[in-house]
């Protein structure tokens, strides 16, 4: 179970996520998230949510879950991001090399870990995903969905076949 300063710290995460800007993703001002939070900053960042510019996951799937850095970089170590899940959208039976925190911000998701029942909610649900465990992530068919995802390090995606579930 998640404890309160975890807890604490992934909500103040998720208001900052509304907020600002991935150093991941330039508008062209060289301002970033991590610049404006460092101390002696002159100038901080702010992104509405209609500014936010999403990105594929999978470039061959542009229509597919979108991804954007909230900071941190996901190729190198831990960070923070969000994922747009199209409505209907199943991830597949995955792993990651490192835990994660996800917080739903909008919609319905379902994330199942496998060998347990589907768990489902909506905004301000939460959950643990402890590193290499088998699991599964869908958006439910009701309408897109968005989940803020704090990575402890290195984000991967390693799919796992259908008959080894």
């Amino acid at each position: 179970m998640l404890n309160r300063r975890v807890l604490t710290s992934v909500v103040v995460a998720l208001a900052t996520t509304i907020t600002t800007q991935s150093f991941a993703q330039d508008r062209g001002t060289g301002a970033t998230p991590a610049a404006g939070a460092q101390a002696g900053a002159t100038q901080g960042t702010f992104t509405t949510s209609d500014a936010i510019a999403w990105k594929p996951v999978d470039p061959k799937k542009p229509d597919g879950v979108q991804m954007f850095v909230v900071w941190g970089n996901p190729n190198r170590g831990a960070s923070m991001i969000l994922l747009k899940f199209p409505a209907g959208t199943d991830a597949g039976w995955h792993w990651h090399t490192e835990a994660y925190y996800g917080v739903v911000i909008q919609g319905k998701a379902t994330h199942t870990v496998k060998g347990a029942a589907p768990q489902t909610g909506g905004p301000g649900s939460v959950w643990s995903q402890p590193a290499r465990q088998v699991h599964n992530d869908k958006c439910e068919e009701s309408g897109d969905s968005i989940i803020a995802v704090y990575f402890h390090g290195k984000l991967d995606f390693i799919p796992v076949p259908v008959k080894a579930q």
